[in-house]
């Protein structure tokens, strides 16, 4: 059997010389896995890089390692990017990624990079462009990774998977100042030239994201402080969009052909500014502008600074094909503005099936959505509904009960307790 080896530190002091003598005691000439995770108490003289070497050596195809040791960040040696097995890499924290030569790994599939550091740009770079047939990508970046621009261009990836959440707490909710949009016709958004956002394009707090990957179906990206930056991609299944504060135009267009959509509003996203051409313009116009002509579920997440009744409206009108509308807010965000909209869209009359509605509370502006959307979605065959618990819950149910359903065929379901999962 090909031996996988997998250590852990505890604690010891000795880690380093266990694996060293374990790596010696194991004498096959292939080696399936090596899995590592050095704690804080191991010494720094420990060389794991020999045993990265070993590894390679013996035709690894998965190598881990996490090293969350107080030590300088560690450089592997060079021929773990030659390595011609590898088909699993993982490498977590106090790690050095150096790519100075030409790299090369031909049968990597799946690449995880979580808190490590850069020696440059151009390290990333050649990483990436050493696997022609990488899949799967994920990346969790570290406070001070030393890139300013993290650019994934991989013709071969299919998924992706990107947070540098560790910005969150630097960043301030009001750094956007609220603008009201006091008249929407239908299918048009006045131009507001007093409300104007100001946003200092020489502050260096948000660096770039790039990706320019045509052959992507899933991308997920959590806390994006950076500016973030899509192309060619044009086959995307499945987009989970958590928290990305600075998008612009481009960057919501890119999703256009999504199937599966998570989208979290932000209170940047529904900024408007003058002129057009300004890279604040762009949710409430593109919710309008942008059609999804392929999307079928919609999971929307609005921030609970935010008044999303508008954009959520215009998601419907441009998505004809949705059945299933997942609503998650919050019930103590701000007072929302109900509009009635001049014409219904298309997915309640024809394609909706599913309407889940989380942390409902009877508040007025959302029982005009509800009465609205219960009213008008004819295809529509199960309406869950999750009630906010402080709320008067018998009062709730009999009044959602009342409210009229042009599908009389539907069924209604009400609890505190639901729970749904995106895209399940």
């Amino acid at each position: 059997m090909v031996p996988r080896l997998e250590f852990k530190d505890e604690g010891s002091e000795s880690v380093g010389w266990f694996i060293e003598k374990s790596l010696q005691l194991h004498k096959a000439p292939k080696l399936d896995g090596l899995i590592v995770e050095i704690g804080p108490h191991c010494p720094f003289d420990v060389d794991v890089g020999k045993w990265v070497e070993n590894a390679v050596n013996r035709d690894v195809e998965d190598l881990d390692f996490k090293l969350l040791w107080t030590a300088e960040p560690t450089r592997f040696p060079k021929c773990l990017y030659t390595c011609d097995t590898l088909v699993y890499l993982t490498l977590s924290n106090q790690i050095l990624v150096d790519v100075s030569s030409p790299a090369s790994l031909p049968s990597l599939l799946y690449l995880s990079l979580h808190y490590v550091v850069y020696k440059d740009d151009g390290s990333l770079v050649r990483l990436l462009s050493s696997s022609p047939i990488l899949k799967w990508l994920s990346v969790h970046r570290h406070e001070n990774d030393n890139l300013k621009t993290f650019t994934v261009k991989v013709s071969s990836l299919e998924s992706f998977y990107y947070d540098d959440n560790w910005l969150k707490n630097e960043v301030e909710d009001n750094e956007i100042d609220e603008v009201e949009v006091d008249a929407v016709e239908d299918n048009e958004v006045d131009e507001v030239v007093d409300n104007e956002v100001e946003v200092d394009e020489d502050d260096d707090l948000n660096g770039s994201l790039v990706i320019d990957s045509p052959a992507l179906k899933n991308l997920q990206l959590y806390e994006v402080w950076d500016y973030c930056l899509i192309e060619n991609m044009s086959f995307l299944d499945e987009a989970f969009i958590n928290n990305v504060p600075n998008p612009d135009d481009k960057f919501l267009r890119s999703l256009s052909s999504v199937i599966h959509l998570y989208l979290y509003l932000t209170k940047s996203m529904v900024a408007i500014t003058y002129p057009r051409s300004s890279s604040l313009f762009h949710v409430v116009a593109c919710c309008n502008a942008i059609k999804f002509s392929r999307l079928i579920e919609l999971h929307f997440h609005p921030d609970d600074l935010v008044d999303w009744l508008m954009p959520l409206i215009f998601l419907l009108q441009n998505s004809p094909q949705l059945k299933t509308l997942t609503i998650d807010n919050n019930f103590e965000g701000l007072p929302l503005s109900w509009n009635q909209p001049v014409s219904i869209p298309g997915c309640l009359l024809s394609h909706l099936e599913i309407f889940r509605w989380g942390d409902y509370g009877g508040r007025e502006d959302e029982k005009q959505l509800m009465t609205y959307i219960l009213a008008n979605s004819k295809c529509l065959k199960t309406v869950e509904i999750s009630l906010l618990a402080t709320c008067n819950l018998e009062d709730i149910q009999e009044e959602l009960e009342s409210m009229p359903r042009v599908s009389t065929s539907s069924q209604l379901l009400i609890s505190t307790k639901m729970d749904w999962r995106f895209n399940d």
